[in-house]
């Protein structure tokens, strides 16, 4: 499973083969019940899948984003790790250089080349600025659980 935390992220769950088993963005307006239930259904593919790996991107706010910013960010980026936390699955920090090393789109803050990137990869899935970074942490995560 691949996080991209924050409000305008999402979330992914991969099958060993790479297919996508779920997949779900988050949209500013999901409440708190919302983001858990999200984290839940994803949580319930991945079991499905006989997976227990979580890999989240391990970002700070951004401080062009302003206080009101980083606390809507700490809240879900909060709330998300808690989520899991709770329901015993220990979340996987993962730096966006590193996954994006990896995967070959090192952005530069360009959501074009992470999208581009995931769309390559996810030719039948549709992908958004939401859910392609979820989906490159996944394949990321997926890749380095093979090795």
């Amino acid at each position: 499973m691949g996080v991209d935390p924050g409000v305008s992220g999402g979330l992914a769950v991969l099958r060993g083969d790479g297919t996508v088993a779920h997949l779900r963005a988050f949209r500013p307006s999901m409440t708190h019940e919302d983001l858990v239930d999200a984290v839940r259904m994803a949580l319930a593919a991945l079991t499905a899948e006989g997976s227990r790996w979580v890999f989240v991107e391990k970002v700070g706010y951004m401080s062009s984003d302003g206080g009101k910013g980083a606390n809507t960010f700490g809240r879900v980026d909060g709330l998300i790790r808690g989520a899991l936390l709770m329901s015993g699955h220990a979340p996987i920090d993962i730096y966006p250089m590193v996954w994006q090393a990896k995967m070959e789109c090192l952005t530069g803050g360009n959501k074009n080349v992470s999208k581009r990137r995931a769309q390559e990869l996810f030719p039948g899935e549709k992908i958004t600025h939401a859910t392609a970074d979820a989906l490159l942490i996944a394949e990321h995560g997926r890749r380095r659980l093979a090795l």
